[in-house]
């Protein structure tokens, strides 16, 4: 997966919409996937410095994706918060061997623990391999599973769920009495744990269309970029009528804008999109369109790096820490303040 918002340089430079009014000082609990309910998503304090200090190392796909960057900087201020803990980062660029060699410098460098951003699920078994060897503990920022250690990031089929809910429900009050395409983005490369996100939109959709045909369902291959999208789009969307309803979400904020730049090939009239991850970049898109662009479901990026660093430091003193955080995340249109649209 690249990322969840992933794709190219350019992108990532793209004008950088506010999200406001969520500090990290205001992480509270979200549901935990793997875990109980009333388990709370750790914040890091001071009482977990205990007059030591700590070397992390960090490995994260980019160093320019927009949301990628987000969870740096989260990680990075809660570190700078605490004043205990040095974070050692590298970038690993979607290359895993480049990601598993990170990882072996790190460990040269006398870590105490890992934090992984490392998003392809084929190298996350090396990784944990070399983690175990050196007993170092990890914490997976997913992107991609890392076998036996916790996670942090979105609840994949949870948030995808509220994706697809969402769409439907903005169709059936548009379009009533239609039957809509559900055109969904996949990424199966990406393992298992990315695919939720494609069977949970669906399952969204479904919700509110319980009786859509199966040739209504319709999953596009995704790489995980934009660009790498788009193509899959337009060809699946070419065996859709022109005056049919098309329904389109994918697996993060690019791949949904390569969704929307298809549509708009095509020229689909009546389509109607719901970006995932709501990075800087999805959020401008739905303030630039907001016909086509219903919203997009935002999924907390700044505290995924805070909460991560708390687990990481939990598991170095042996305190309890979750097995799984999963951020459901919440559904933003063009007018809610978070969005930041003028």
């Amino acid at each position: 997966m690249k990322g969840l918002a992933g794709g190219s340089a350019r992108r990532a430079r793209a004008g950088r919409a506010t999200v406001a009014g969520l500090a990290l000082a205001g992480l509270a609990t979200f549901g935990a996937t793997g875990a109980t309910a009333a388990d709370s998503v750790p914040v890091p304090n001071k009482a977990m410095c205990g007059g030591k200090t700590f070397k992390l190392g960090y490995d994260v796909f980019s160093g320019t994706q927009p949301f990628a960057n987000l969870v740096t900087k989260g990680l990075m201020d809660a570190a700078k918060k605490l004043g205990c803990v040095q974070i050692v980062k590298t970038v690993d660029n979607l290359n895993g061997p480049v990601a598993v060699g990170n990882l072996k410098t790190l460990l040269n460098q006398k870590i105490d623990g890992f934090i992984d951003f490392q998003v392809l699920a084929p190298y996350q078994p090396a990784i944990a391999k070399l983690l175990k060897q050196a007993k170092i503990p990890g914490v997976a920022i997913v992107g991609a599973d890392l076998p036996g250690s916790p996670s942090v990031g979105a609840d994949n089929y949870g948030a995808a769920v509220k994706t697809g809910l969402y769409l439907g429900q903005i169709s059936k009050k548009r379009f009533p009495g239609k039957v809509p395409y559900a055109v969904v983005a996949a990424e199966p490369s990406a393992g298992a744990i990315i695919m939720q996100r494609y069977h949970g939109a669906v399952a969204g959709i479904k919700k509110v269309y319980p009786n859509l045909p199966s040739d209504h369902v319709v999953q596009v291959k995704s790489d995980g970029t934009e660009d790498g999208t788009y193509n899959n789009v337009v060809s699946a969307l070419s065996r859709i009528p022109s005056d049919g309803v098309v329904l389109m979400t994918g697996v993060n904020d690019e791949v949904t804008h390569g969704m929307y730049k298809a549509a708009r090939t095509r020229h689909i009239k009546n389509f109607l999109v719901n970006s995932f991850g709501g990075d800087p970049f999805g959020l401008q898109q739905v303030c630039a369109d907001r016909t086509h662009y219903i919203g997009a479901l935002y999924l907390l990026p700044e505290t995924w790096g805070s909460s991560s660093l708390a687990v990481i430091l939990n598991q170095i003193n042996g305190k309890p820490f979750p097995k799984a955080v999963g951020i459901s995340g919440k559904q933003l249109t063009a007018n809610s303040p978070e969005t930041g649209c003028k």
